[in-house]
């Protein structure tokens, strides 16, 4: 049984990554049709505790993964297979590695924050149907969260950068986008829980979310190196 657990999740990554892909789809399709749907009332939502929390853990994991030291960048399936292993076989060697990759030198931290992500997304669904927002309108809202939050927390060196403040106003932009897109995937992967904890539900579930840590490990850490390298 061990053996064929990853041949298992590979057949399904596939299928899941489509499902993912066509729901993200859908919500740029249906901001595109229903132009005069009106937007979320923002005031209320910002002001939420619970929404500040999801904001602060979810920049906390952006900050921290585009901060970490690493000598090689995994290739998804490496990520996803990892991730697989930590919550499908609550494994803790595997959980320690993705607290790691993700900038974590606690790993019980990375996996509370994910706790804590995931409770508040199930709650904000509930409460003002982000689940219902197209992605446009989820980024901006998130965007709107970190606008007086400090995102350039990097430990990049500036001192041959011929113009400092606006390559940190770069990777601040680099960052929030990369937070913002990271917030929309959780909530669309929350959004897997209406299948039940099934066996499709709950590996379409894992799937989604390793896709989306994924990303953020990838763009953020391409945000990190822009900054590098950045003139």
């Amino acid at each position: 049984m061990k053996i064929l657990k990853p041949f298992k999740f590979n057949i399904l990554a596939p299928i899941t990554f489509l499902f993912f892909s066509i729901l993200l789809f859908a919500c740029e399709k249906e901001n595109t049709i229903q132009t005069t749907k009106p937007l979320l009332n923002n005031s209320n939502i910002l002001q939420d505790s619970a929404f500040k929390i999801l904001v602060s853990d979810i920049q906390d994991v952006s900050v921290k993964v585009s901060n970490a030291n690493s000598d090689k960048i995994l290739s998804q399936n490496e990520f996803d297979l990892i991730y697989n292993k930590a919550l499908n076989e609550n494994d803790i060697n595997s959980k320690n590695e993705i607290a790691k990759i993700m900038g974590f030198s606690d790993y019980s931290l990375f996996w509370e924050a994910r706790k804590r992500i995931l409770n508040n997304a199930v709650l904000l669904n509930k409460k003002y149907k982000l689940n219902k927002l197209s992605t446009t309108e989820l980024k901006g809202l998130i965007s709107a969260g970190l606008a007086n939050k400090n995102s350039t927390n990097s430990n990049g060196k500036t001192t041959f950068m011929i113009n400092p403040e606006e390559c940190l106003e770069k990777y601040k932009d680099c960052i929030d986008g990369a937070t913002a897109t990271y917030a929309a995937e959780q909530v669309a992967c929350v959004g897997f829980g209406a299948l039940g904890w099934t066996i499709i539900g709950g590996a379409l579930f894992v799937a989604c979310e390793a896709a989306s840590n994924y990303h953020l490990y990838i763009n953020d850490r391409t945000c990190r190196t822009n900054l590098k390298y950045c003139k």
